[in-house]
């Protein structure tokens, strides 16, 4: 599977790394207990614990294409495929360093969203990330 790698450098123009590596580092200020699938077993040490489904649904607002899914464990796991074909997962450090994904599967934006909890969370992540933009980019 392809992963994102979110480097340090100069660049020129504004690339889907680039994009990816800001929205991580957002994220990274804005995940919490209350956003997680997990909050008993949330910790600042793993912010991304229990985040994938509702980060995977702003990376789709975001940049648009498809949320995967898989089973890692007993755990499900969400992460996106781009329109470019690139897959970005901003949550996979939660599980360690070697993960083991199966049974990996498209999933609807619908049928994510059609749970509770995991609705009431993706608003509450929109509304934190909305509330971290720098003033200036507010207003646009």
């Amino acid at each position: 599977m392809s992963r994102t790698v979110h480097g340090k450098g100069p660049t020129k123009r504004v690339t889907t790394r680039t994009l990816t590596a800001r929205l991580a580092a957002r994220l990274l200020r804005v995940w919490s207990k209350d956003t997680s699938s997990d909050p008993e077993n949330w910790s600042p040490s793993n912010p991304a614990w229990g985040q994938c489904a509702v980060t995977a649904l702003v990376v789709q607002d975001l940049l648009g294409g498809e949320l995967l899914r898989c089973t890692v464990g007993h755990i499900s796991h969400y992460w996106n495929r781009l329109p470019s074909g690139e897959e970005v997962d901003l949550t996979c450090d939660q599980f360690g360093d070697a993960i083991e994904m199966r049974n990996v599967e498209l999933r609807t934006r619908h049928y994510v969203l059609q749970f509770p909890d995991t609705f009431r969370r993706y608003e509450d992540l929109r509304r934190r990330l909305a509330e971290d933009l720098p003033v200036a980019a507010r207003g646009r």
